[in-house]
């Protein structure tokens, strides 16, 4: 765990034990301000392709939430299935519809910039697809990708 999270965790496990029932709202408003800056952090860290972890759980909020709601690819493909894990590595599965025999291949570092910022250095972004015509996956590793620093898609 981050030092921030584990600083903020810690205030907040000693500041709600403390908080009496009237200070609980303003209590509340600060963790929230908290949270927000935390968030504000992350997303500056990505843009700038600095963050680095390798536990799941201290993934940027930003990429936990956007596993929880998908966006379709160009093609208007949405994983069936996808799953954050340590080290990070997160896998995408997809089901390819009639008539397409793989995922497209170009520029995949565009097409998942978000995913990959949000990994951070150490991150890998597998793709595995599945249809009637085939199957196959692709490994791709955030090192080996060129951003523009400060310039990437939000979901």
């Amino acid at each position: 765990m981050p030092p921030i999270r584990a600083t903020l965790l810690l205030a907040t496990l000693l500041l709600g034990g403390c908080a009496s029932s009237t200070t609980h709202q303003q209590l509340g408003a600060a963790l929230n301000g908290l949270e927000g800056e935390l968030q504000r952090l992350e997303e500056e860290l990505a843009a700038m392709n600095c963050l680095h972890y390798q536990k799941a759980i201290d993934a940027p909020l930003s990429l936990h939430r956007a596993l929880g709601a998908p966006q379709p690819t160009p093609e208007g493909l949405v994983p069936v299935a996808s799953k954050l894990e340590d080290g990070p590595i997160l896998r995408y599965q997809y089901r390819l519809p009639a008539g397409m025999a793989s995922l497209p291949q170009d520029n995949l570092c565009q097409r998942y910039e978000f995913e990959l910022r949000h990994l951070g250095r150490l991150g890998k972004l597998e793709v595995s697809w599945q249809g009637k015509l085939g199957s196959g996956s692709h490994l791709i590793r955030q090192t080996e990708c060129v951003f523009l620093t400060g310039v990437h898609g939000s979901r």
